[in-house]
């Protein structure tokens, strides 16, 4: 069975971690097992999401990582908390390209400016 994170950086303003609890709420409704979490400054984080898929019986996640461009987070800390966990809990993990690459995001962002 697959799982999904939504994988947010994580604020000290809660309403900005409100607002990603928002999407992750408007995709329960579509897709089963998709869970948030948040690299730093904010609750769930990433070990937290991956244990909650692991006890509903999830195999495999996917993360997508909500960051526009590949800094420091997408290239160094995603990797090691991924590796970390596979091994802890047993199960595959696949790191999706960060959403700032995805050309579907850019459509969106085109199709918002030119509406």
């Amino acid at each position: 069975m697959n799982g999904y994170i939504l994988l947010s950086h994580g604020s000290k303003i809660k309403a900005s971690n409100e607002a990603s609890f928002e999407v992750l709420e408007k995709l329960r409704g579509k897709i089963e097992h998709v869970e948030l979490a948040f690299l730093e400054l904010a609750e769930p984080n990433f070990e937290s999401a991956v244990r909650l898929l692991k006890e509903s019986g999830v195999s495999s996640i996917k993360v997508l990582p909500l960051f526009l461009a590949p800094g420091k987070h997408v290239r160094e800390d995603v990797p090691v908390l991924r590796e970390m966990c596979v091994k802890k809990y047993g199960v595959e993990i696949t790191v999706l390209d960060y959403i700032g690459s995805n050309d579907g995001y850019v459509g969106l962002i085109e199709s918002i400016l030119l509406s």
